[in-house]
C-alpha cells in the first residue's frame, strides 16, 4: 500500500490506538506491523477473528492476560541450561498460567468463536511448572522457607546457632559496657560475623577477632573468641542454605528448559490473540460494525465516523462504485469535504486490515489493490514547491502507477480496469481558475477511463457541470444551513453545493457593506448556472422520490404475489393430500370387491351351466358392481364438499389475533385462558396459563372463553403496574435500519400501552429522512395510534416525532 496514503490518512495513528488495546508487547508487535492486505480471503478471515473476538468479549468479559510478558529471552536462558533468578521464574509461570487460562476461556466461548478456539485449543497446560512455582517461590520471587525438606533443616540449624549466639554476645556486650570497654550493649554484624563495637583503646582486654573499624578509628568490631567456633558453623549453614536454594533455582530453570520450545509457540499464540482481542475492544469503543466486502469494486458506508474524530461526529453516508464510480464533492471550506474523504479512505484501509469500521450495520467495503490519496496543503518551502505543485507532483505519481497497473494487466490478459481508489483534495486548486478546472477534469477522466473509483473535492462550477453530463459520474456537496449560515457536515449525493462565501464571510463578521458589494461583482452566468443547478436538483429529487415510490410499490405487488402464491400452493397441496387419501378408500373397496367376485366366480366355475346357483352369482356380481360404484360416487362427492371447503376457509379467513402483552386469550392446545406475557417475531406468543408460561403459535390463540378470573385480573394488573414503573416516554431510534427500528418500535408501542402512556416521543434523526418516513408509514397504520407529528423545535424538530395513543 503507498507510505503516502497511509500517512495523510493518518493510519498510523489508528494503529497506535490499537496498539495501546494489546495487553503485552506480544500484541502490541502484532498491531504496530498490522498493514492493509489485498487479498480478499485473508481480509474476510481477519474480519470474522475480529467479530468472534467481540462476541467472545460480551458473552465471557476480559480475556485473562494478566501476567502475560514477553519471556522469550529467558526461555532462551533456560534452554542453554543456565539458572534463572526466582522472579525470573515467576514470569515464565505467570505466562503459563496466562496460556492455560486464555485456553479455558475460549474453549468456554467455543460457540461464539469456533476459529479463535481452535487456535487457542493449541495452548499448552504447564501443571508442574505453575505447581513448583508457587510453592517454591513467593510472589517477590524469594524461595521459601519450606522449599525442600533440606532447606527447612537448614533453616532451623540456622536459626538456633544465631539464639546461641545472639544470647552469648548478650551477656559479654552487657560485661563490657559495664568495665568501660564500650559505650552501650550493641550487637552488629561485620563481613557476616556477630561484633561487638569496643572502644579502641580497650580492645586488648577484650580477645577476639577485628571484623572492621569506624570511620573516625575509635571503634573497633570485634568477633569475641568465645563465639568464633559457633560463628563459623554459622556461616556454613548459611553458606548451604545459598547452595540449596540454587539448587532449587536450577531445578525449576530445568522444568522451564524443558517446556521453552512450547513455551514458544504459546508465545506466538498468545500474541495473535492478544493483537485479535485489541482489534475487538477497538471496535467496541468506536460502535465499529464488520463490514460486508465486496469484490465488484462497491463502496457504501452508512452513517460513517472518522475514528479519529472527537466530540459529537457528525455520520456520513459515503457510497461509489455501484451505478457511479467517479464522485465530485462541492461546498464550503470548513463545510466536511476533506473530512468525507478521509473517513472513505481510512475506513477502507482499516477493513483491509482486518479492522471494524466505525459505521451502521450494512455498510459494504471494496479490498482495493491501490488506494490513493493526495490531500491537504502539502506545500514545501525547502523543495520550493507552491501549493499547486505540490498537489500536482503527487497526482503525476498516482498516474503513473495507474497506467503502469493498466499496462501491466493487459499484457497479462486480465480484466481491464484498474482496482485503486484515489481520493483528491481540491483538485486543480492553487492556479487559474480555468486552467485549473481544465486540468482537473480532464485528469478526472483519466481515472474514470482507467476504471479507478475517485472521490474529488472541488469549488469549480464546471466540474459540477462535468459530473451532471458525464455517465458514470455524480455530484455531491456538504450540507450548509441557509438560516444559520452554519454547515451541518451532512453529505448529500446526487446535489452539487455552493461554496456560499458571501454567507460565511458575513457569518465570522465582514461588515455587510462588503459583502452586498462583493455580490454586485459576481457574474451573471455564474448566478444563473447556481438557480439553474438548483432547479436541476429539486426536479432530480421529485424524480428520486417517484422513484423510490415506485419501488415501494413494485416491493408491495411482490409481497401480494408472494402471499398469493404460498395460498395456492398450500391449496394445491391440500388437494393433493385429499385426492391421495380419497385414492386409498377407493381403492380399498375395490379390493373388498373383487375379493367377493374371485370367491364367487370360482363357485361358478364348479357348478354346471345355467345351474340355479350360477344364476344367483350373476346377480350377485351385478349387485356388487352397483355397490362400489355408488361408494366411490359418495366418495368422490365428499371428498369435492371438503376441498370447497377448505377452499372458503382460505379465501375468507378471518385476520389473525392481534395480540399486545397483557391480552386475555384462549389457547386452543390446552383449553384454557391465559395472558400474553410476550409476542414473539416468530409467529408465536408466550402466554401465562395458571402458574406456567407456554410458547404457542399465533394461530392456537383466540378470544378467551370465560370471563377473566380475579387471579387473571391481577396478573394483567401486575404486569401493567411493573411495565408503568420501568417504562420511558421516549425511545431512540437512530443508528438502526429501518427494518430494525420498526421491530423496535413495534415492541416499544405494546409496552406503551401495557403501561397506559398516552403520549411518547420516537427519536429517528435527520439524516436522508429514509427512518422518518419508515417510522411515519409504520404509524400511519398502527391501531394504537391516534395522531402523530413532527416535535417542536425545541424538542428536535425535524430529528424525533410526537404520538399520540
Amino acid at each position: 500500500m503507498d507510505a503516502h496514503t497511509l500517512k495523510v490518512l493518518e493510519y498510523e495513528k489508528i494503529i497506535a490506538r490499537l496498539a495501546d488495546r494489546c495487553a503485552c508487547t506480544l500484541g502490541r508487535r502484532r498491531a504496530e506491523a498490522l498493514k492493509p492486505h489485498t487479498d480478499v480471503t485473508w481480509v474476510e478471515a481477519r474480519l470474522e477473528e475480529t467479530s468472534q473476538a467481540r462476541r467472545a468479549l460480551a458473552d465471557e468479559g476480559h480475556v485473562p492476560f494478566g501476567g502475560l510478558t514477553d519471556i522469550g529471552e529467558l526461555l532462551d536462558r533456560a534452554r542453554a541450561g543456565r539458572m534463572m533468578e526466582g522472579h525470573e521464574i515467576l514470569r515464565v509461570a505467570a505466562a503459563a498460567r496466562a496460556s492455560r487460562l486464555v485456553g479455558e476461556y475460549f474453549a468456554r466461548a467455543a460457540d461464539q468463536a469456533p476459529d479463535l478456539f481452535a487456535m487457542a485449543d493449541r495452548l499448552g497446560t504447564y501443571e508442574e511448572l505453575e505447581a513448583e512455582a508457587e510453592r517454591c517461590l513467593d510472589e517477590e520471587g524469594e524461595v521459601r522457607e519450606d522449599a525442600s525438606d533440606t532447606l527447612v533443616s537448614l533453616r532451623r540449624r540456622e536459626a538456633s546457632l544465631h539464639d546461641r549466639i545472639q544470647g552469648e554476645l548478650a551477656e559479654m556486650a552487657e560485661s563490657a559496657v559495664s568495665r568501660g570497654y564500650a559505650r552501650e550493649r550493641l550487637i552488629v554484624r561485620r563481613s557476616g560475623r556477630y561484633c561487638i563495637p569496643i572502644r579502641a583503646g580497650e580492645q586488648s582486654h577484650f580477645p577476639g577477632i577485628v571484623h572492621d573499624r569506624s570511620d573516625s578509628g575509635a571503634t573497633v568490631f570485634i568477633e569475641p573468641q568465645r563465639v568464633v567456633e559457633r560463628g563459623n558453623e554459622l556461616r556454613d549453614t548459611e553458606l548451604a542454605i545459598e547452595e540449596e536454594i540454587k539448587r532449587i533455582l536450577r531445578e525449576l530453570s530445568g522444568i522451564i528448559g524443558a517446556w521453552a520450545e512450547a513455551l514458544e509457540r504459546d508465545q506466538r499464540t498468545l500474541g495473535v490473540l492478544d493483537f485479535i482481542v485489541a482489534k475487538a475492544r477497538l471496535a467496541g469503543e468506536m460502535g465499529a460494525t464488520h463490514p460486508r466486502i465486496r469484490e465488484d469494486g462497491v463502496i457504501s458506508l452508512r452513517n460513517a465516523r472518522h475514528p479519529l474524530l472527537t466530540g459529537e461526529v457528525v455520520p456520513i453516508d459515503v457510497r461509489a462504485g455501484d451505478d457511479f464510480r467517479t464522485l465530485v464533492i462541492t461546498g464550503p471550506n470548513t463545510g466536511g469535504k476533506t473530512v468525507a474523504l478521509k473517513t472513505a479512505g481510512l475506513l477502507t484501509l482499516m477493513a483491509q486490515s482486518g479492522m471494524h469500521v466505525p459505521a451502521d450495520a450494512g455498510t459494504e467495503v471494496a479490498v482495493r489493490d491501490y488506494v490513493f490519496a493526495d490531500i491537504g496543503d502539502e506545500q514545501s518551502i525547502e523543495q520550493s514547491l507552491s501549493t499547486f505543485s505540490s498537489h500536482m507532483t503527487q497526482i503525476v505519481k498516482i498516474i503513473h502507477r495507474v497506467d503502469a497497473e493498466a499496462r501491466r494487466a493487459q499484457r497479462h490478459g486480465e480484466k481491464p480496469g484498474v482496482n485503486a481508489l484515489v481520493l483528491l483534495d481540491e483538485i486543480g486548486a492553487g492556479t487559474d481558475p480555468t486552467e485549473g478546472a481544465a486540468l482537473a477534469q480532464a485528469i478526472l477522466e483519466e481515472l474514470h477511463a482507467a476504471g479507478c473509483v475517485t472521490i474529488a473535492t472541488t469549488h469549480y462550477n464546471d466540474l459540477k457541470v462535468f459530473a451532471y453530463t458525464t455517465e458514470g459520474v455524480e455530484n455531491a456537496s456538504v450540507e450548509f444551513d441557509a438560516r444559520t449560515l452554519e454547515p451541518t457536515y451532512h453529505l448529500r449525493i446526487g446535489q452539487p453545493g455552493s461554496s456560499n462565501a458571501l454567507q460565511i464571510a458575513r457569518r465570522l463578521g465582514l461588515p455587510r457593506r462588503i459583502t452586498r458589494r462583493g455580490s454586485e461583482f459576481l457574474d451573471e452566468d455564474d448566478v444563473a448556472f447556481e438557480d439553474l443547478m438548483r432547479q436541476l436538483e429539486g426536479s432530480r429529487r421529485a424524480l428520486d422520490r417517484q422513484r423510490m415510490e415506485a419501488r415501494q410499490a413494485r416491493a408491495d405487488l411482490d409481497e401480494l404475489r408472494r402471499e398469493h402464491e404460498e395460498r395456492l400452493e398450500q391449496l394445491r397441496s391440500q388437494e393433493e393430500q385429499a385426492l391421495e387419501e380419497g385414492f386409498e378408500e377407493a381403492l380399498e373397496i375395490v379390493r373388498e370387491a373383487e375379493e367377493e367376485a374371485r370367491a364367487i366366480i370360482a363357485e361358478l366355475q364348479r357348478q354346471p351351466r345355467q345351474s340355479r346357483v350360477t344364476e344367483q352369482g350373476r346377480q350377485r356380481l351385478g349387485e356388487m358392481r352397483q355397490e362400489a360404484e355408488r361408494k366411490l360416487r359418495s366418495l368422490q362427492q365428499a371428498r369435492a364438499q371438503r376441498t370447497e371447503t377448505e377452499q372458503a376457509e382460505v379465501a375468507e379467513a378471518e385476520p389473525e389475533l392481534e395480540l399486545h402483552a397483557g391480552d386475555l386469550v384462549h389457547v386452543t392446545s390446552l383449553g384454557r385462558d391465559g395472558t400474553v406475557a410476550r409476542v414473539l417475531e416468530d409467529g408465536t406468543a408466550e402466554v401465562r396459563v395458571g402458574k406456567m408460561t407456554v410458547e404457542v403459535r399465533v394461530q392456537e390463540l383466540g378470544p378467551p372463553k370465560e370471563p377473566p378470573s380475579e387471579e387473571a385480573q391481577r396478573l394483567a394488573e401486575q404486569m401493567r403496574m411493573r411495565k408503568s414503573l420501568t417504562f420511558s416516554d421516549e425511545i431512540d431510534l437512530r443508528g438502526m435500519t429501518v427494518g430494525e427500528a420498526i421491530s423496535e418500535l413495534e415492541k416499544y408501542l405494546d409496552d406503551a400501552m401495557l403501561a397506559g402512556a398516552t403520549r411518547v416521543r420516537i427519536i429517528h434523526g435527520k439524516g436522508t429522512g429514509a427512518l422518518r418516513e419508515g417510522v411515519h408509514k409504520f404509524l400511519s397504520g398502527h391501531p394504537h395510534v391516534s395522531g402523530f407529528a413532527l416535535a417542536s423545535m425545541s424538542e428536535g424538530g425535524a430529528g424525533a416525532t410526537e404520538v399520540r395513543l
